[in-house]
């Protein structure tokens, strides 16, 4: 009995597995504004993807700050569960974030401020959740530099800065 359940939980976590090249990101397709208030503001961010794998994979949750000079500006977090469907190609994904600016509506101000001047001197900390099957996995992101975090995602500041007006 023992054995059977070994092996069940083997072929569970074997099959779980995803490989890094089965999935792809191509980019943000649009953000669209939710809710704008003076404690928090909501935005949609629909990106497109794929995953090549046979397992969907699950954002279960994120919560990173961007931070200069060891003070925090914002907060973002994603709390519901974002899923890449498994063996789907180029589809488009919806990202929900919930932004809390620190300093309310002056500190949104503050961050577009000095986001239009460049991120140099920004950093990105925080955590991911990531599910793949049966298997969980928790990201840390210990003080990014914000123009190298957004590179990974293969996101320019600039692009995103024309794009709101700044």
């Amino acid at each position: 009995m023992m054995k059977r359940i070994f092996l069940f939980m083997l072929v569970l976590v074997a099959a779980s597995c995803v490989r890094r090249d089965d999935l792809s990101y191509d980019g943000i397709e649009s953000v669209k504004l939710r809710s704008v208030g003076t404690a928090q503001t909501d935005v949609d961010v629909f990106v497109r993807a794929s995953n090549a794998s046979g397992t969907t994979v699950t954002l279960v949750r994120a919560d990173l700050e961007l931070s200069r000079d060891e003070s925090v500006l914002l907060r973002a977090s994603v709390d519901e569960k974002v899923k890449l469907p498994r063996r789907s190609e180029d589809v488009s994904v919806r990202i929900p974030v919930r932004v809390r600016f620190e300093g309310g509506m002056l500190g949104a101000l503050g961050v577009m401020k000095t986001l239009s001047r460049g991120a140099s001197g920004t950093v990105v900390s925080g955590t991911v959740i990531v599910r793949a099957g049966a298997a969980r996995k928790k990201y840390r992101i210990e003080k990014m530099e914000t123009d190298r975090f957004l590179h990974r995602f293969g996101i320019d500041l600039s692009d995103i800065s024309r794009g709101i007006g700044l």
